[in-house]
């Protein structure tokens, strides 16, 4: 080549601005947790009668699951009534006895001030009326309480205390009952993960796949719902602790157990990308070198949202289309006409 001759332009690999999924999946270690668990207690005193449950066994709201030893609050009860009964008497006689003085008081055979204990003595059987009535609508609570009914249902674990065993309010927990279906899941997620996907728009109970993986390294066999995020992170690990909703029919899932959760996007929105070896930087942020219709190289300032498998996803600066150089970026620069050659050609 003489002095005179044009040097060729130099070849570059550029690639097309594109549109495209991300679709990546993230493992977190989590920990299942029943979504209610209701110890179960004495609210009265008593021996126990036998269980009427089996320890461990599935059970329904309204179940009857202990009986305490029910004769004394029987007996309380028909106290409670007779009392009540005679008290209903004295309050018919005081009221009889009210109204003759009430009589003989209008026609000047009595003193209006034995009217006014006749008054008195009225009032004051209303008065052991009330108090009567309080009394045995204490003994009938007493009376069912001697029976606890399991209040949601949910598996009913060991009992602490066995038929013959003296019980009160002071006893502590007789049996837990765990309700497992549904079954919560929490995993602590990274902050930067969680900013990530919802610059991506891919977070929500609709774009987002939540599957367990157990301990024999199979899936679990339902998929889960996002449920919410805490409002608060975890200052130590930088975590946002997350939690979704299983269902667990089948008891499979227990609660306390450790397991893998697998997120991925349902159905990942296109973003535009383009390979991370277009990416440059200088003390003035991202750019790329981009090729026009006419093969010269231009200078192109672009927003980064994110690097992820190997790609850039870009915010804006880009359009779908376009030419971004690859490959041979050291040998040209800005206002040269090149060679450009689409990668894979």
């Amino acid at each position: 080549m003489t002095a005179q001759e044009t040097p060729p332009p130099p070849g570059v690999i550029v690639e097309l601005v594109r549109m495209q999924s991300i679709e990546e999946e993230r493992v977190f270690a989590g920990r299942t947790e029943a979504i209610s668990q209701i110890a179960l207690i004495a609210r009265v005193g008593g021996f126990l009668e036998p269980l009427e449950f089996k320890e461990g066994q599935n059970v329904k709201r309204g179940d009857l699951l202990y009986v305490i030893q029910q004769e004394p609050y029987e007996f309380a009860v028909a106290q409670s009534q007779a009392n009540l009964e005679s008290a209903q008497a004295n309050v018919d006689l005081a009221q009889l006895d009210f109204n003759r003085k009430q009589q003989l008081v209008s026609r000047d055979t009595i003193s209006v001030s034995e009217l006014d204990v006749a008054r008195a003595n009225l009032k004051e059987a209303n008065a052991t009326l009330a108090l009567r009535q309080a009394d045995l609508k204490l003994s009938e609570l007493d009376l069912s309480y001697t029976e606890i009914h399991a209040p949601l249902d949910g598996q009913i674990g060991t009992s602490a205390f066995k038929q013959g065993a003296y019980v009160t309010a002071n006893s502590g927990t007789l049996a837990t009952i765990t309700s497992l279906d549904p079954i919560r899941v929490a995993f602590p997620v990274p902050q930067s993960i969680i900013l990530q996907a919802q610059r991506l728009d891919n977070i929500g109970t609709d774009n987002t796949l939540i599957r367990l993986q157990l301990s024999d390294g199979k899936f679990y066999m339902h998929n889960g719902k996002l449920d919410f995020l805490e409002a608060e992170a975890n200052p130590g690990t930088d975590t946002v602790t997350a939690y979704a909703t299983f269902e667990n029919p089948e008891h499979m899932l227990f609660d306390s157990q450790l397991v893998d959760v697998v997120v991925s996007a349902k159905d990942a929105k296109p973003v535009m990308v383009i390979s991370q070896s277009a990416l440059l930087l200088d003390q003035d942020g991202p750019y790329v070198l981009k090729v026009d219709k006419e093969d010269v190289v231009k200078q192109q300032r672009i927003s980064v949202v994110d690097q992820i498998q190997g790609l850039v996803i870009v915010g804006s600066g880009l359009k779908e289309g376009e030419q971004v150089i690859t490959s041979g970026i050291q040998k040209v620069r800005p206002g040269i006409k090149v060679n450009a050659q689409l990668a894979g050609q």
